[in-house]
């Protein structure tokens, strides 16, 4: 066996939600860059489109674009359906797209914390982190195992699997995550396993990624404050004394996605520089 080109996704195609964003176009960048065939992109409408220019112009013939309101669960079913009809044999699903804005509970005055969190703000949470990776999975990870194999790639967060103590934010303009980030991304993580039973063999599996701070955008509008030493104070959490890098997530999603992992399914990969090892 060659193991030289285990990691290559050549003769593949992928397809993934909020592929313009943040960690999302390095995503992309990634798959292209292991000489996967094509990458479908599904985008919120009017937004990411500096980022598809960009793709289409060092990629071009290798990535199709599509705009859709996830939260419209009928408009969405009736893209994935035009999304299976035009691009046969779909084999990677990639669950990046969440909601981080006030109605996520995301907010710069704190409204969205626990105290104060409203219905609407866990209603959006669940919608964004769970629901639409579920209409996802089951409209490609049912063709996929019709297919007889595929790769399911759910981006989930360490808060899922711990909560953040108070005393990380005390003394911090930063903001807390808001529960229902969460319990929307426990909830992604329990739908990994779920899919991972009934979906066999179609992998699937959770990418975690932890404190990976988006300096590039504008954070304070989603409570999000790196003026004061927060970031300092947050490295000190992680067993490997910094922060993350998003470009740091690019190659294990390669891993999951390939047939490096043709051995792992229902499993949560943590890349989070050891946030979560310690007491």
């Amino acid at each position: 066996m060659n193991f030289t080109n285990i990691f290559s996704l050549y003769g593949k195609k992928a397809l993934i939600t909020g592929g313009a964003g943040y960690f999302g176009k390095l995503f992309v960048k990634g798959l292209l860059d292991f000489k996967i065939d094509e990458v479908i992109i599904v985008e919120k409408p009017g937004t990411g489109y500096e980022v598809r220019d960009a793709l289409l112009k060092e990629f071009s013939g290798r990535i199709s674009w599509y705009e859709v309101d996830l939260y419209d669960c009928q408009v969405t079913d009736i893209t994935y359906d035009t999304i299976l009809s035009e691009h046969k044999g779909i084999n990677i699903l990639i669950n990046n797209a969440f909601e981080f804005s006030p109605r996520t509970g995301f907010t710069a005055d704190r409204s969205g914390i626990f105290e104060t969190a409203m219905h609407e703000q866990l209603q959006f949470s669940f919608e964004s982190g769970v629901w639409w990776a579920f209409q996802a999975i089951q409209k490609f990870g049912l063709e996929m195992k019709n297919q007889g194999a595929g790769s399911i790639i759910n981006i989930a967060s360490p808060m899922g699997v711990r909560a953040a103590s108070p005393k990380q934010y005390e003394g911090f303009e930063h903001a807390p995550n808001p529960p229902g980030y969460g319990i929307a991304k426990a909830g992604l993580l329990a739908l990994t396993r779920y899919s991972a039973t009934f979906l066999a063999p179609v992998r699937t599996n959770a990418l975690s990624p932890g404190a990976i701070p988006n300096l590039s955008e504008e954070h304070h509008r989603a409570g999000k404050s790196y003026n004061d030493g927060f970031l300092d104070h947050l490295a000190e959490r992680m067993a490997l004394g910094r922060n993350g890098r998003p470009e740091e997530l690019v190659v294990p999603l390669i891993f999951l996605a390939s047939d490096a992992s043709s051995y792992v399914t229902g499993h949560n990969l943590m890349v989070e520089g050891g946030w979560t090892i310690h007491l």
